[in-house]
């Protein structure tokens, strides 16, 4: 059947003479298949035979057309002819409501209309065809898009789209479908569409880099490559169609953010060391002066002036000295300042150190919001660590700077907790991949992380796009000097490692530092 030039027609009828009529008007042209019972002719084609026109007698008597046909009207595309006496509209009637025919031929047989009829229901079967042909291939093109697309009509109503243009509004497609984007989108306001439709008419195509909010309140802003293009008019018509698309490039974006900071942060460690190095010159000679001063004034004289003299020292030398703590954290910040490397036992350390830590944030804590009375202090903040390995990691670094890190990440903590709550130190492990160790900027081995999270006030996007940088502080006055997490940031990235951000305002931060592993310990 396949391997025939010629359309396949399939005529069922109990009537053989008709049957042999039908051959002998059609036959050189078609390719027939005759029946005389309709289970056969159902049978054929549920076994999936290509017909392109089905020629049935409506009075066969096991079945009546209008059944035949509203059997086979969703198995083939075929198109379908109701055989039956002219003088009974009724039958054309029912076989046109239920079965869908597209044609009739009256008995007895006219051999030229049955040629016409023939001709134009092959030519119909033809289109529709390649009509169907088209859809598919414009559902396949829709469903496996990698961004949103989306047809509108000249009133704005919704005809066609795909699944990830429906998904950004947090609908089905049949939700969406025959609506307005006014009606359905929920991250653009009335104004900001109106403008983009005006625009549109100006420009018929434009392009834009918009920002996005969720649908969804739990998920964080998206960017997307918005495109919306004006197609030309139909043969006929006044109005024009459009098109929208939408092309998710929030990795992208963050990717070009990453390297923007990257790029900026770089720029403020070399002037930060510049300054941090001659700054500390200048520091170094001061505090030896006023040690060598404070020697030579215990063997003067007067000692009630003495003693107000050494009190202004003392000052000078602690003011001197602080400035030195700065200098060195600016210094490991831009990378100047040398660690002192050892092999460190990961889960050790954070153990050793974990009283004094915890006392410290309950300090910080005391200190911090002593004012804030209707809360207790007493316990207001707890440290809680979260080991997530199987045995004990070696890691390569300078022990004082990790313990100052880890210090600085969750006295941040603390600080962003003013009813207190609960610090999670989390010690795991991962082997980083190339696709993964390329977005954070690092080589791809194993690697330990130490995270801090918390479950503070948060951060926008715009303030962690800012936390490394030196002397930027969202604290109030005389409560941060800005260089802890420059600390932190220049402290990772010495060790080989990095330092990775996540955060949402009125949710809570987590900040993990990656280092390598050197060892591991059964």
């Amino acid at each position: 059947m396949g391997n025939n030039t010629h359309p396949a027609i399939l005529i069922i009828d109990n009537d053989s003479k008709i049957l042999k009529e039908f051959k002998e008007i059609l036959g050189n042209d078609y390719s027939l298949y005759l029946t005389e019972s309709s289970y056969h002719a159902l049978d054929m084609i549920k076994k999936g035979a290509h017909f392109s026109t089905i020629i049935y007698n409506n009075f066969m008597p096991c079945m009546y057309g209008n059944i035949f046909f509203a059997r086979v009207r969703n198995l083939i595309t075929a198109t379908r002819i109701l055989l039956g006496p002219k003088d009974r509209p009724d039958i054309l009637i029912k076989g046109l409501n239920e079965g869908g025919i597209s044609f009739f031929i009256p008995k007895p047989l006219n051999a030229f209309m049955v040629k016409e009829i023939v001709k134009r229901a092959v030519s119909r079967s033809d289109f529709q065809r390649k009509l169907m042909h088209e859809r598919l291939l414009l559902k396949g093109l829709l469903d496996n898009l990698p961004y949103g697309l989306a047809f509108k009509d000249e009133e704005g109503r919704f005809t066609r789209m795909n699944q990830l243009a429906a998904a950004r509004r947090g609908l089905t497609i049949s939700e969406c479908l025959g609506k307005t984007e006014e009606e359905i989108e929920p991250s653009f306001t009335s104004q900001e569409l109106s403008r983009f439709n005006e625009r549109l008419k100006k420009e018929e195509r434009f392009v834009e880099i918009l920002e996005v909010p969720p649908n969804d309140r739990k998920k964080s802003l998206k960017w997307f490559m918005i495109t919306r293009l004006l197609l030309d008019r139909a043969k006929g018509e006044i109005a024009r169609p459009s098109v929208l698309m939408e092309l998710d490039i929030t990795k992208r974006k963050e990717l070009e953010m990453q390297l923007q900071q990257a790029e900026k942060l770089k720029a403020l460690g070399t002037m930060a060391g510049g300054i941090a190095h001659d700054f500390n010159n200048l520091l170094t000679t001061m505090i030896g002066s006023l040690e060598l001063s404070e020697e030579l004034l215990e063997v003067s004289g007067n000692s009630e002036i003495m003693d107000t003299i050494k009190q202004l020292q003392n000052n000078a030398l602690n003011a001197a000295k602080k400035g030195s703590t700065l200098t060195e954290r600016l210094l490991s910040f831009s990378r100047r300042k040398k660690l002192s490397v050892q092999e460190m036992d990961l889960v050790k350390i954070i153990n050793k150190n974990y009283d004094l830590l915890l006392q410290t944030l309950q300090m910080r804590y005391a200190a911090r919001f002593k004012k804030q009375t209707e809360y207790k202090v007493e316990n207001a903040i707890q440290l809680k660590i979260q080991n997530n390995l199987s045995h004990s990691l070696i890691i390569k670094t300078d022990p004082a700077q990790f313990e100052l890190a880890i210090m600085n990440l969750c006295v941040n903590s603390v600080d962003a907790m003013s009813k207190g709550g609960e610090i999670t130190l989390v010690l795991d492990k991962k082997d980083i991949h190339s696709d993964k160790a390329k977005r954070l900027h690092l080589n791809p081995g194993l690697y330990a992380i130490i995270t801090v999270q918390d479950k503070g006030e948060g951060m926008s996007a715009e303030t962690i796009a800012h936390i490394f940088e030196p002397f930027f502080t969202t604290k109030k006055l005389g409560l941060g000097t800005g260089l802890g997490m420059a600390m932190v940031y220049g402290f990772a990235q010495q060790s080989g490692g990095q330092i990775h951000v996540q955060s949402r305002l009125g949710i809570g931060t987590k900040i993990s530092i990656y280092l390598p592993i050197y060892d591991e310990i059964n």
